[in-house]
């Protein structure tokens, strides 16, 4: 009802001829702007609404900019980047060029926003202009606000490229700083990158505490940060093995995206419930999930390339205005003419560099694939002998190892029927022993191995008989075990790092339609 009656009120405002001739209004605006930048986080769609409202009727600089940044802060918490820039930098345009202060916060703003689409180096870019603007500002207090926001969005960046070790040096030094802590937002936001950071670095249980207060602080007041608290609480359970707390976890999570639409919390939210439903042997459940994370994961591709195409554009806007103000007639024409020549190179630049990260990506694939029939059989020399003491008999252990290698020539693996009690059987052991055996030389268990030798078998086709890179994943799947095309993915991915599919176009990318063999990488 409370929002229902601001809508009101604002198309009253602006309906309202005498208001806009007199500018009688103009407390009325000021007061609805500061109650749509209150009520933002909790009802996002219904304040964007109250701020492209008030936006038409603004008149002062200060209230475009306000407004501006409010749909920019919406438009970022339901993840849509490419509106939330074009709100971001039609802010900038309205700031005196002498308030260093909201200079330096929109700057921060563009660091994050580029930093939220991968593009880390214009990110730091926009962080060092936040730091010159802050050079120019007198007030201590001011530089302290100003020293947070970076303080926090380099953290974030370091988060966002998984460089947590870095991440926690800056939190340890940071955990005395109190200021870092003071007030809700800052709370709220050390916490969750504390919380990630440990979850990075694979310290589950120390993060017991991060993750209490972080339950403390949820309330209706902020649905976006509620969704993320209940996502990092389902990602530390799950990788606690706690499968069963983490599909709760991330179910709550999942009530709150019901009313605030943000693809990319959502994608977090569904791939925690996919790979913990296929920890728990869920197949329904999992296979449902699954293909709605495709579908999910394809929509965020187009988002981010329309981000990412808009973002460009807006900087290079950016930068002919900023010539046009410092340059005369005559300049302006020839730095246009230049600085499109640099857009040309960069654009040039930016498709040799994608090619180059595919080559790399392909070769750093093909090297780590090499694997099935080498590493495997090396590692085999590297004894797991402290934590578990040896009861099988060394005449025996050396006789299965063996086996092991001579199974691992055959195409034995690709049996859809192989398990640990079969194989044990036709090497006339028990399974106990085959069991250990593996665990202890390979480092992993026996569904691991089997699905390694599976995989790496099917790879090797994709690299040495072109025609492979033509047939259906499902056929891929079933003629190296795999019961279903989804479990065969799943596995792939698990292993490769990339899905089959993905996998097959860099093949043939890199050779007009024709797969990449290893001596061609080399």
């Amino acid at each position: 009802m409370r929002y229902k009656l601001l809508v009101i009120l604002i198309f009253f405002s602006i309906l309202s001829p005498q208001n806009k001739l007199s500018g009688q209004n103009a407390p009325k605006q000021q007061l609805l702007i500061a109650e749509a930048e209150n009520v933002y986080k909790a009802q996002p769609n219904e304040s964007l609404k109250i701020a492209l409202l008030l936006l038409k009727s603004a008149n002062s600089n200060n209230e475009k900019v306000r407004l501006n940044l409010l749909a920019y802060n919406i438009y970022s918490i339901l993840g849509d980047y490419a509106n939330a820039a074009n709100y971001l930098f039609a802010a900038s345009t309205y700031l005196d060029r002498n308030s260093f202060f909201q200079n330096a916060k929109v700057n921060i703003e563009k660091s994050a926003l580029l930093q939220a689409i991968y593009l880390h180096k214009q990110s730091v870019s926009y962080l060092d202009r936040a730091r010159s603007d802050r050079n120019s500002i007198k007030d201590v207090d001011t530089i302290t606000e100003i020293n947070v926001d970076i303080l926090f969005e380099e953290l974030e960046l370091l988060l966002h490229k998984k460089e947590y070790k870095e991440a926690q040096k800056i939190i340890q030094k940071s955990k005395n700083i109190s200021f870092l802590q003071n007030g809700i937002a800052n709370k709220k936001r050390f916490l969750l990158i504390s919380s990630e950071v440990n979850i990075g670095l694979g310290n589950l249980a120390s993060n017991t505490s991060n993750l209490e207060q972080l339950k403390e602080l949820i309330s209706l007041d902020d649905k976006y940060f509620d969704i993320q608290v209940w996502n990092v609480i389902a990602r530390n359970y799950f990788y606690q093995r706690d499968y069963s707390k983490a599909i709760e976890s991330a179910l709550e999570a999942q009530k709150l995206l019901v009313q605030m639409d943000n693809i990319y919390l959502l994608e977090t939210t569904t791939e925690t419930l996919v790979l913990s439903y296929l920890a728990l042997n869920k197949e329904q459940e999992y296979k449902l999930l699954n293909t709605k994370l495709l579908t999910i994961q394809n929509e965020i591709e187009k988002k981010e390339e329309e981000a990412i195409n808009t973002v460009y554009n807006l900087i290079n806007s950016e930068y002919l205005k900023n010539y046009t103000l410092k340059k005369s007639v005559f300049n302006n024409k020839l730095y246009l003419s230049i600085s499109f020549f640099i857009l040309i190179l960069f654009v040039f630049g930016l498709f040799v560099y994608k090619k180059y990260l595919h080559k790399k990506r392909l070769t750093e694939i093909v090297s780590y694939l090499e694997f099935p029939n080498n590493t495997i059989l090396n590692k085999s020399e590297e004894v797991d002998t402290v934590n578990k003491k040896n009861t099988i008999p060394a005449e025996t252990e050396q006789l299965i190892l063996n086996k092991l290698k001579k199974f691992e020539t055959t195409k034995k693996f690709t049996n859809k029927e192989i398990s640990l009690a079969v194989l044990a059987g036709q090497f006339e052991t028990n399974t106990k022993y085959l069991s250990e055996i593996i665990n202890r030389h390979y480092h992993i268990n026996f569904n691991t191995y089997i699905n390694t030798l599976r995989i790496n078998y099917i790879v090797e086709k994709l690299k040495n008989e072109p025609n492979f890179c033509n047939y259906k994943i499902s056929y891929l799947a079933e003629i190296c075990g795999f019961s279903s095309h989804s479990s065969f993915a799943t596995v792939f991915k698990s292993i490769i790092g990339i899905s089959p599919i993905k996998f097959i176009d860099l093949l043939k990318n890199e050779t007009n339609d024709n797969c990449l063999t290893l001596s061609e990488n080399e």
